[in-house]
């Protein structure tokens, strides 16, 4: 019974804001597939967009005791949601993730080893995609990975000018509305 409320409240908040880009949480798959991505040594990590938490969770479940995590997310029904996770790891910062690309480096973290992003790259400008691509290579450490998960991937062909070591992407069919995962590696 309270899953379908956390469902309800996910796809009201989904409707009411075109820049949410789902309109359920995440599957448990497509939660496995992003883990099964992160490496045990990783121990700073970048999520951007985490809507309610659904990945964030699992995120801290498998994150090292002296590992952080920084959420930023822009919603702010998703971000009292957010709050509601109570571990002294994750920082949640409330605002625009390709703004704040810009001066990541300033979260406070020794290093970033990952970034996740959910955020729905087919609403940004095209300018705002590259810049947010740059920044995220900019920042991250050597061999840290920027994953992204979305309906549609169009936002590949620019990964590829940018990260240009190793790209690969899974497609998950289970999920509502099936989802690519792209891994892009510094």
């Amino acid at each position: 019974m309270n899953k379908i409320k956390i469902d309800l409240n996910f796809i009201k908040t989904a409707i009411k804001d075109f820049k949410v880009g789902a309109l359920t949480p995440s599957s448990k798959y497509v939660v496995k597939k992003i883990l099964k991505e992160i490496k045990p040594e990783y121990k700073y990590i970048v999520e951007y967009g985490p809507g309610d938490g659904i990945i964030t969770k699992e995120i801290l479940k498998i994150l090292p005791q002296d590992g952080r995590l920084i959420a930023i997310e822009l919603n702010l029904n998703f971000i009292n949601e957010l709050k509601k996770i109570k571990d002294k790891r994750l920082k949640i910062i409330h605002g625009d993730a390709v703004k704040i690309s810009k001066n990541i480096d300033k979260l406070g973290l020794p290093r970033i080893d990952a970034i996740i992003s959910g955020i729905p790259c087919s609403i940004l400008k095209l300018k705002d995609k590259k810049e947010l691509i740059k920044n995220t290579y900019d920042i991250l450490t050597k061999s840290g990975l920027f994953i992204i998960y979305q309906n549609i991937p169009l936002i590949f062909s620019e990964l590829n000018k940018v990260f240009k070591k190793s790209i690969s992407w899974h497609f998950e069919p289970r999920n509502f509305v099936p989802y690519f995962i792209m891994v892009a590696e510094k």
